[in-house]
Parts: structure tokens; C-alpha cells; sequence
């Protein structure tokens, strides 16, 4: 059961994780040691499969195989050529107008999990991870120039009722 929920955890967040967080998140009922072994199953579970769990230095990820790298990138460059999906402005939204925002303050907006969105506006360079000076732990996102120069503006704050809906006014 609990290698099941570890799995759950690391397939939803699609980013890497401390062990800590992991454990954190079993609500501690759990020591770390017994993380690890439940990690360790998983990962022996997923041997031959399309997706394995890898881990380094305290850190576990939920990752494609190697071996179909291949048809990983053909989908990505199929993905690319795509118009964006809803989801996906819609959280591109939630960043131009709110930027420097966190994942966790557009999941808030949404009242969804973003991670795929954010994942997808990376890859076509419209979004850039940043930090900010107050809590250099966490990541936050902003729009990029080569956004502004596809929609057309000069600056941020030419997009539309910028002054409305940004988190400055």
C-alpha cells in the first residue's frame, strides 16, 4: 500500500523529490529507511517497463525509459507543433498577468495541478524558471521575451487589462 501511494505521489508531481518530502507527505507515519525499501520495490517493479523511478543523493523521479527516448521526442516535437491547449493558456495567463508567480500559486488559481502545462510552456520557451531573493528555495515562473515578441508586445504590461488583473495593482 504505501509503495503504491509513493508511486501515486511521484507520478502527480512529475518532478523530482527528497525522500523528506516524500516521507512529509505519508504524513510521517513512516521512517525515511522504510521510504527508501518501498522506493527500492518500486523501482525493481518497473524494471522492463516504459517508465522507471530513479534516484540519486536522497532525490527519487518518476522518469520515461531510456530506451524509448526516441519515441519520447517524437511525441515532444509533435506536442511543440500543436496550438496550445486550454489548460495550457490558461495557466500561461496565470503567469503573465501574476509573474514572478509559484507552480503552487497557479495550481491555487486553476484549482488544478499545472505541472504538465508548466512542463509544456518550458519546453516551447514561452515560460523560464526563476527564483526570488526571499526564498531562493523555490522555483517561480515567468514569461519569456520570445513570448512577448509572439504575442507582439514591447512589455508586460501592454497585454490586455494588465492594470486589472495583474497582482501590482
Amino acid at each position: 500500500m504505501t509503495a503504491s501511494k509513493i508511486e501515486a505521489i511521484l507520478f502527480v508531481s512529475g518532478e523530482e523529490m527528497s525522500v523528506q518530502k516524500i516521507q512529509k507527505a505519508l504524513g510521517n507515519d513512516i521512517s525515511e529507511e522504510e521510504v527508501v525499501e518501498q522506493i527500492k520495490k518500486l523501482q525493481e517493479a518497473y524494471q522492463g517497463r516504459g517508465v522507471r523511478i530513479i534516484s540519486k543523493d536522497g532525490r527519487v523521479q518518476m522518469v520515461s525509459a531510456p530506451e524509448y527516448a526516441e519515441v519520447i521526442h517524437a511525441l515532444v516535437r509533435s506536442h511543440l507543433t500543436e496550438e496550445l491547449t486550454p489548460a495550457a493558456l490558461e495557466t500561461l495567463a496565470c503567469i503573465a498577468y501574476r509573474e514572478p508567480i509559484a507552480k503552487q500559486e497557479i495550481d491555487e488559481l486553476r484549482g488544478v495541478n499545472s505541472i504538465f502545462s508548466l512542463r509544456s510552456l518550458l519546453m516551447r520557451g514561452l515560460i523560464e524558471k526563476t527564483k526570488k531573493n526571499d526564498d531562493a528555495q523555490m522555483n517561480y515562473y515567468r514569461v519569456t521575451l520570445d513570448f512577448l515578441k509572439k504575442l507582439g508586445v514591447e512589455k508586460i504590461t501592454d497585454l490586455p487589462d494588465y492594470d486589472v488583473f495583474s497582482k501590482n495593482a
